[in-house]
């Protein structure tokens, strides 16, 4: 590429030399955004500047050439010198904020850009935009003025801020706001330049049609990651990030459309391209787009269904645990989707922590064969059955003589972890669910509630990695007596009733998981 190691300066270069040589990228961004919040620090634009640099120059093996005006402003003429760097230059990526998109001089910069870019080679490499745009600072969508709405339209964006969870107010990647907001800050850099680099690439070789697609490398899989609400950005990057480090294609890799239709024909396009299509479910019910009546989220949700029962892709879809949906649209969203026969084939549905969903993510992408493909029988089927025998902590102790009973008719028996965090609880429960033949659920201290949470449970359990179906399912109800557990009844699971300390009641239990057929 021969990379020279310095920022252009359009006023110090002589136009000719100018023309020799091409720009990687050009820094567009307002004045004001600069300057320092303390007197010791730099300003957000020049250390922006300096850690892209460094880290592009780490992940392309030699330094970019970036050229960003340190001396032009307002009251400077925009002239035809500025026009020709655009012409020597690959990519423009623009810092957004209130000022920016109110500036004269920085919308001329973009259209200038853009318009540039149309004119030598299109707007994109590979099927991937020539603009990029940072938001530095969250500005009001309703002030952006037309020119930059048709830019940024379908332009990739990195948000480098988050909204503080208690005051709702915006926290800025810096650090003068702490050490998470720094540590986040290297974590969308690294991404932004992670996606210069690759467009930088296929420039190089001279892909430039706007047509274009990338593919995966060898033994890399290309994955839909389904955008996301607010809410969910941070955990969709973390996701991205991981995904990208171990070689994976991660689609979409442009911003989707605002029409309902063309949102529809876009995000077939993509996943007609995928292997995988994973989901990460938020409180809210998410933009609903123009000449539509469902959100972008529902959407993508049921074209990869779609997908799935056309050609078997595999889906991960995460809803978190408890989950406070904040609109009464992503209430009945949720419970339709959980009811809906579709959202279990051949997807790991998963109601839990993040990390929960994190691991069996990467687990997807690094075990060839899932652990529940694993047979439980040994070859000759004369391997003992296991049975998961649920309870809630109240009843850790009540339950022993059962686990006693069925262990000393040749069952394998696990149970609940009652004590850890909430992630190593959740853990246990799905790994649990995975490997059993049998379930049996305990009804003794437990509300109607719990038991028909548990219930549910066992209908995603092939939703969570399950290849095979939960061989026997029991509500075992046990003493106190009461009215709600006489009347208790279930199409999913058998009722045993143990009203003493007898266990014989469990035999035919025993009997059936036993069994071969």
């Amino acid at each position: 590429m021969g990379l020279v190691t310095k920022v252009a300066q359009q006023s110090s270069q002589d136009p000719v030399e100018r023309g020799l040589t091409m720009n990687d990228l050009f820094i567009s961004y307002a004045h004001i955004d600069d300057l320092p919040i303390s007197e010791d620090q730099k300003g957000w634009i020049t250390e922006f500047q300096r850690i892209l640099e460094n880290r592009l120059a780490q992940l392309m093996g030699e330094k970019p050439k970036i050229w960003r005006d340190q001396k032009l402003s307002g009251s400077d003429i925009f002239d035809e010198q500025i026009v020709e760097q655009f012409k020597n230059t690959k990519l423009m990526v623009s810092i957004l904020s209130p000022r920016y998109i109110k500036s004269e001089w920085c919308n001329k910069e973009i259209t200038e850009f853009y318009k540039n870019a149309e004119e030598t080679g299109g707007v994109a490499v590979a099927g991937k935009s020539r603009v990029l745009k940072v938001v530095k600072t969250p500005y009001d969508p309703d002030e952006v003025q037309p020119e930059l709405q048709r830019v940024f339209g379908s332009v990739l964006g990195f948000n480098f801020y988050d909204f503080d969870n208690n005051s709702g107010k915006v926290v800025e990647y810096n650090e003068a706001f702490g050490k998470e907001a720094r540590q986040n800050y290297f974590s969308r850099i690294y991404d932004l330049a992670y996606e210069i680099c690759e467009i930088l690439k296929k420039s190089e070789i001279g892909d430039t049609a706007e047509s274009a697609i990338a593919t995966p490398k060898e033994g890399a899989k290309t994955v839909y990651l389904a955008t996301v609400t607010a809410d969910r950005n941070e955990e969709r990057e973390n996701i991205v990030r991981d995904l990208r480090e171990r070689g994976h294609m991660v689609l979409p890799d442009c911003q989707l459309p605002f029409n309902a239709a063309e949102i529809e024909l876009k995000v077939g396009q993509f996943m007609d391209r995928a292997d995988v299509a994973i989901h990460l479910l938020g409180s809210s019910y998410g933009m609903i787009p123009e000449a539509g009546d469902k959100s972008v989220i529902e959407t993508q949700i049921r074209l990869s269904a779609v997908e799935t029962a056309k050609r078997g892709i595999e889906r991960l879809v995460w809803l978190p645990n408890e989950l406070q949906a904040t609109e009464e649209k992503q209430t009945d969203f949720v419970e339709r989707l959980r009811v809906d026969p579709a959202t279990y084939q051949k997807t790991d549905f998963v109601e839990g922590t993040f990390e929960i969903f994190k691991g069996l993510v990467i687990d997807h992408f690094i075990e060839k064969k899932s652990r529940v493909d694993n047979p439980v029988q040994d070859a000759s089927g004369d391997g003992a059955r296991v049975v998961y025998l649920m309870a809630p902590p109240d009843d850790e102790e009540k339950i022993e003589a059962i686990e006693d009973y069925l262990f000393e008719h040749g069952l394998e028996v696990v149970i609940p972890v009652f004590s850890g965090t909430e992630a190593e609880v959740s853990e246990a429960h799905m790994e649990n669910l995975r490997i059993c033949d049998s379930v049996l659920i305990y009804f003794g201290s437990a509300t109607r509630q719990w038991v028909n949470m548990k219930l549910n449970n066992m209908i995603k359990a092939s939703g969570q990695g399950r290849t095979q179906p939960i061989r026997e399912k029991v509500i075992l109800i046990a003493p106190p007596e009461s009215r709600h557990k006489e009347r208790y009844r279930s199409h999913l699971a058998e009722i045993i009733q143990i009203p003493d300390d007898s266990l014989g009641p469990l035999d035919s239990f025993i009997t059936k998981v036993k069994s071969k057929d």
